[in-house]
Order: C-alpha cells, then structure tokens, then sequence
C-alpha cells in the first residue's frame, strides 16, 4: 500500500460566512513547514488542495499564484498531490439566480470548465472531482449546518443528485487528461459510491471507527469491494485521542499534543486488518491516516473555531497554541512509525506515475 497523508483545507459557507479552515489550523501561513513536515517523515503521496472559490473568484478569473508556489515545493519534496478539486467549497457565482450553487442546474457544467482549466495547467494524476458528495449534501440539506440551511429530505436527496452528476462531469474530463479518479466517502454512502462506480477507477472509503460502527474495519472493507467492485483507498481513516480502540469509548477532553496511545492502537488494528483482507485478495493500492497536520473544529461541523482545544487530537501532528497565538506543529511519534508500517511497495497502479503534479510552463494563453 502506497502511504497517503493529507492537509485539511476545507472552506464551507456557513451563514454569510466561510469557515476557512486553513486559517484556523494556520496552514495559510504554515503550508512550507507542513509539506516539509510530512515530506520528511516517507509520505509522498499529500492530498491538499486550494478551495475553488479561491480560485476562481469570478466566472474566467483564476489565481494560479495560490496554487503555484504548493506545487513547485511538492515537486521539489518529491510528493505527488492527490488533488480534491471540490472540498465542501463552491464559488457563490455558481449558484447566482439559486438558493446556492449546490443546487443550480449550471453547476455540473461549471465545474467540468474548472477541473479542464485546472488539469490543463497541472498534471495532476489522482483526482478527486468532489470530497465526500453525500456529507456535503448531508450538512447542507439534512441537518442544515452549511447553506443552504436546509432541513429536508427533499433537499438532501436533490442536492446530493445534483452533486453526483457535478462529480461525473468533472471525472470525464479528468480521465480525458489521464487523470485517475477517486471518490472519497463515509464508509456507509455505499449508495451514492454505487452511483459513482462508473466514474471512479478507484474507490476511497473515509473510515473514522469511531462513528463507523455497524461493521469491523474488516467489514468494510469486504462490504465496499463486494458491493463497488472497485480497487480500494483507505482516503480518510484515523481517530481522535479521546476515542479509545479497546473498550470502544468516547471521553472528549484536553489531551496534551503529542500523546498518541490510542491513535497508535488504532493503527494497529487497521495493520491486522490490512493483512487479512490482503490474504483474501481485496485490492488496497493506497492508504494512510488523514489528518496528517491536525484539524480544528470538526466536532463542530465547521461551524465554528474550537479555540478553547485548539486541536481535535486526530491527526498524525497535533497543534498546540503558543503564547504568541501561533499553533506549534508537535509530531506524534508513535503514529507515525505505526502508520509507516501500513506501507506495501509497488501496490498503487501502474496508470499513476509516481510524480505526476509537474506543473506546465507558466506562459498561460490570454484570459487562462
């Protein structure tokens, strides 16, 4: 298994706000110290991406130079980017004449325009059109925590059809640039898996045991490659410290940065997991634990900063505020060796070269 890390960067709109989360885990003023971080503990394989509507902030209008100095680094370091193109983050102009863009019909055409653009300048080789389609549609039309704010499950089940058709929009392009696909689910929308099976070539499941429990890490696994027929990813999996593997228990709390024994007996877990299900031949090309760099305000939904932990103790580098207000960067060393440990050589396919994020030259034609 080819080891896979990521950098949360995720930017929903909640009320007449967004929720930058790479401002509040200041990734936005870390992002070398955190490349070079992960980099330097054997990843090379970084999914992060930049919000689209950062990127193109008006219809035609792209700011390359947010993503530009991200990728020379990652070439520099040696790390593919596995690249979300959406991550719960829509411009507002999308959905201009709607309620938002997640429900307007020009979505799907917009966004197939955006991944061209974007995989045009970028050889980006893995791809994700859409991170997570039915939590996005879940948070926006279910439970009503991003706007919209709907609370129905009409609007649910009309924003997640529109969110899976934006997906296969952008797959077709990306597979036209020789991009390979990748969704990136909770571990029960094996439905809205089903209808991406056609548009992936890979499928990634976003496994968090801790609130994934009607089935072992084993289940899922068999579930997902019965029911998907797809080579699998291990795209999201991890827990926070406060969740403890043994007796299956959830005492949130402030645990200081650094102390990763449960995080490290989860790991363990999916090790024995891994081996059995690799015995039973289910395909398993890449994988890790997500987050690399620690996450803020999840538990939360993105709702709001959860200044008051500063970190939700999940990832493989845990963040502690310093007097300044500066989040330290503090290794989880333990995590780490265990997570190394996960890694196969020579599984991912051949289809994806092992450095594929070259950027093309920067001479752009006019209006790029």
């Amino acid at each position: 298994m080819r080891l896979i890390t990521g950098i949360d960067t995720a930017m929903p709109d909640i009320r007449n706000s967004w929720s930058d989360h790479a401002e509040w885990n200041q990734h936005n003023r870390f992002w070398e110290e955190d490349f070079r971080q992960l980099a330097g503990l054997g990843f090379d394989l970084l999914r992060w991406q930049m919000p689209w509507s950062m990127v193109e902030p008006r219809p035609g209008e792209y700011r390359w130079e947010l993503i530009d100095p991200k990728v020379e680094l990652a070439n520099r370091l040696g790390i593919e980017l596995l690249y979300p193109i959406v991550h719960f983050n829509y411009p507002q102009w999308v959905g201009e004449g709607t309620l938002h863009s997640v429900v307007s019909e020009r979505l799907p055409e917009r966004l197939a325009e955006y991944t061209e653009r974007l995989l045009t300048r970028y050889r980006f080789a893995l791809v994700i059109p859409i991170v997570e389609v039915q939590m996005d549609a879940w948070q926006r039309g279910r439970v009503g925590n991003w706007q919209p704010h709907f609370k129905a499950n009409t609007a649910y089940r009309a924003i997640t059809a529109n969110l899976v058709r934006a997906f296969q929009s952008s797959a077709r392009v990306a597979r036209a640039h020789g991009a390979m696909v990748l969704c990136s689910e909770p571990a029960p929308a094996i439905d809205v898996v089903r209808q991406l099976r056609d548009s992936i070539d890979v499928a990634g499941i976003d496994l968090y045991p801790l609130v994934h429990r009607r089935r072992t890490l084993i289940g899922w696994l068999r579930h997902w490659w019965r029911e998907i027929g797809r080579p699998l990813c291990l795209s999201e999996f991890g827990t926070p410290e406060s969740y403890n593997p043994g007796t299956h228990r959830d005492v949130p709390g402030f645990t200081a940065a650094g102390v990763d024994q449960h995080r490290v007996q989860q790991a363990r877990e999916m090790r024995e997991a891994l081996d059995k299900v690799r015995i039973e031949g289910i395909p398993i090309p890449c994988g890790g634990w997500y987050p690399g760099t620690g996450n803020i305000g999840w538990g939360y939904a993105l709702t709001r900063d959860r200044s008051a932990f500063d970190c939700d103790r999940a990832g493989l580098v845990d963040l502690a505020r310093q007097p300044d207000g500066t989040l330290k960067r503090v290794l989880c060393a333990g995590l780490t060796r265990e997570v190394l440990g996960l890694a196969t050589p020579g599984a991912f396919p051949a289809a994806a070269p092992a450095a594929s994020n070259v950027r093309l030259p920067l001479v752009a034609p006019a209006g790029a």
